[in-house]
């Protein structure tokens, strides 16, 4: 397959939260403002979360605006970069919250600001929608995605919550000294 042949080449399917949106700042910053008297002070780990804090975790990552005001995280977009130049189709793959609907076009919205020439799928299962790479930050998504689609190639961003992972030829975590590793398993894609 060459990989001039964008139409028909390769897909890659990468994540919006923490991958390419810079969502944790956002919620720990959220937290923060909505401390009730008598509650820790500081930053909050977000994996795992108190179960005190995962009610109002929900509520602001529900909140109507909260996903179109995320700044983008640059690690996402040199992702993006290599992706592309690889010779990837890519599209954006997202989760959509079953019982919160505006999710779903805050999402877009915010796709359609900061990476308009994407597709983007919103979906309740990202297991279900097939690629040949998935980059997605929160391993259980990869972990189903891979169980799905066990040929696909999994990258994983670096984030606190995955350091411990297991990692090997199908996933890699995408950390500033592997960058090599992982242009070479993309490469892949094409001639398997």
């Amino acid at each position: 397959m060459s990989c001039a042949d964008r139409s028909t080449g390769p897909h890659a399917l990468i994540d919006l939260g923490d991958t390419l949106a810079e969502c944790s700042p956002a919620i720990r910053s959220a937290l923060a403002r909505l401390r009730q008297a008598g509650e820790p002070a500081g930053d909050v780990e977000l994996v795992p979360l108190p179960a005190y804090l995962e009610e109002r975790r929900r509520e602001v990552m529900s909140t109507p605006g909260f996903w179109r005001g995320l700044a983008p995280r640059p690690e996402g977009f040199a992702l993006l970069r290599l992706l592309q130049q690889t010779g990837f189709s890519v599209r954006v793959l997202t989760k959509g919250p079953y019982a919160a609907p505006q999710v779903w076009a805050d999402k877009v919205a915010w796709c359609r600001e900061h990476v308009p020439e994407l597709a983007v799928i919103v979906t309740d299962d990202k297991a279900s929608i097939h690629g040949h790479v998935l980059v997605d930050d929160w391993l259980p998504y990869v972990e189903a995605w891979q169980r799905e689609w066990p040929a696909g190639l999994a990258i994983v961003p670096a984030q606190p919550w995955n350091v411990h992972a297991s990692f090997g030829q199908r996933r890699i975590r995408d950390e500033p000294t592997n960058r090599a590793e992982i242009t070479a398993a993309l490469r892949g894609c094409f001639t398997g």
